[in-house]
């Protein structure tokens, strides 16, 4: 015969369960919270480093591709030869050749004279309507193509398909380089986060590891994953800032602008922090005491 269980005993029962399940989901949370809180203190610790290098590398190129994309800042050599690509007789004037030099690409007119040379090495501006056929040599009537196909053509118009290719040739060629230049970037953001990091954090560890407050294995890894952290934070910053400028490189006067406010907060943080490291050392050390000594300054006694 089956017994029914006291009901009071059994809503006691089940009230116990729902606070233990409460509890372990609690703490569950709290567990994650708590990872979430190490992982954005990680951060921020390291966001003043970060911060410079992101800034000063951005506002650096930023400001590198706005004047490189700009036919008036190109070399005078450079500049006519643009104006007599593909022209049979005499030249363009200014503002047709600066016409022809916008027909590259920015990302890679964003790499400055030595770039555009090299693009250019293997290269003819072709007529789309030919030469022969009446076609002009307005920048509107042309586009950059490998020279051996351009010259395999002849007289001939160049089709809707080749057309095609050719464009096809330009934004390939666009697109290696400014993954190349955000990679490059990206590695030197990260260096010189990861250096500004490792200064301060192996004074800051030191001093922890003076007052035994930490051992030496974890001054080593605290200081390891702060400059590891860093590095990536840095990184990651650059790499966001410069990809946007590849993209959009007419806007990089306003996005290197942008930036140096990144940098100057950055910097304005580090001071903090050295300024602490300093306190730090001085009630450690006395280092203001020994210099008032060594400079021959006592405070006043009555």
């Amino acid at each position: 015969m089956e017994i029914n269980p006291n009901p009071l005993e059994f809503l006691t029962a089940k009230v116990q369960k729902t606070v233990a399940d409460t509890q372990d989901l609690a703490n569950k949370i709290s567990a994650q919270v708590q990872e979430s809180t190490n992982v954005v203190t990680a951060w921020v610790e390291s966001a003043p480093s970060s911060m410079v290098s992101a800034g000063v590398i951005a506002t650096q190129e930023a400001f590198k591709v706005a004047h490189n994309i700009r036919f008036e800042n190109l070399p005078r050599g450079l500049q006519l030869k643009f104006a007599r690509a593909g022209v049979r007789d005499g030249m363009r004037n200014v503002q047709e050749a600066a016409r022809v030099f916008e027909s590259i690409p920015a990302q890679i007119r964003a790499q400055g004279p030595e770039a555009i040379r090299n693009f250019c090495q293997d290269k003819d501006w072709s007529h789309i309507k030919a030469h022969v056929n009446g076609g002009g040599s307005e920048a509107s009537n042309g586009i950059f193509e490998y020279f051996w196909v351009n010259r395999a053509r002849g007289g001939v118009d160049m089709t809707a398909e080749e057309l095609a290719i050719a464009k096809k040739v330009l934004a390939d060629a666009a697109f290696k380089t400014a993954v190349t230049e955000i990679v490059q970037v990206t590695i030197k953001g990260a260096i010189v986060a990861a250096v500004i990091e490792l200064v301060f954090s192996i004074l800051e560890n030191s001093l922890l590891y003076v007052e035994g407050k930490i051992t030496q294995s974890d001054l080593v890894k605290n200081v390891a994953t702060a400059t590891a952290t860093a590095g990536i934070t840095g990184g990651v910053i650059t790499g966001i800032l410069l990809t946007i400028c590849m993209i959009f490189p007419p806007i990089a006067t306003l996005l290197g602008a942008a930036a140096i406010p990144l940098a100057v907060a950055g910097i304005g943080f580090m001071g903090i922090r050295a300024w602490e490291i300093f306190c730090h050392s001085d009630r450690l050390f006395g280092i203001t005491e020994q210099t008032q000594k060594l400079l021959g300054i006592t405070e006043a006694t009555i």
